[in-house]
């Protein structure tokens, strides 16, 4: 069908009918864990019955219509920042629940500035 080569894909005579993560990211230009993060979401369905991990298509025509549609072009562009943003918030919260106490509050095997200065580790001027 195509190389995965996101101009040769947009250079196609006809359209497929059904595309999988990779060309429904090229349509509407998201990255393709960001397509992944859509169906996760709901604003995005694959088409079929798909229970699970199994390979999703998209129907081709719909992707088209939602890439027309500046509301819903506005509305999973936020939903994406936003997933993104509690995805890394809940990333930070959990590393910092494990780091050791000494690690949180400098960087590991780093002495306080003063400390450098005191043992001559930082020039002086």
């Amino acid at each position: 069908m195509y190389d995965n080569n996101p101009i040769t894909f947009l250079n196609l005579n006809r359209l497929p009918a059904r595309v999988d993560y990779h060309g429904a990211s090229i349509l509407l230009n998201f990255e393709v864990v960001a397509i992944k993060a859509l169906v996760e979401m709901g604003h995005l369905k694959a088409a079929g019955n798909l229970k699970g991990s199994e390979h999703k298509y998209f129907c081709t025509k719909t992707i088209l219509k939602l890439a027309d549609d500046e509301k819903w072009v506005n509305d999973a562009t936020r939903a994406v920042s936003k997933y993104w943003a509690e995805k890394n918030d809940r990333r930070k919260t959990t590393r910092r629940d494990k780091e050791p106490r000494s690690s949180q509050q400098g960087s590991p095997g780093r002495r306080p500035l003063e400390r450098r200065k005191r043992d001559g580790l930082v020039p002086t001027k």
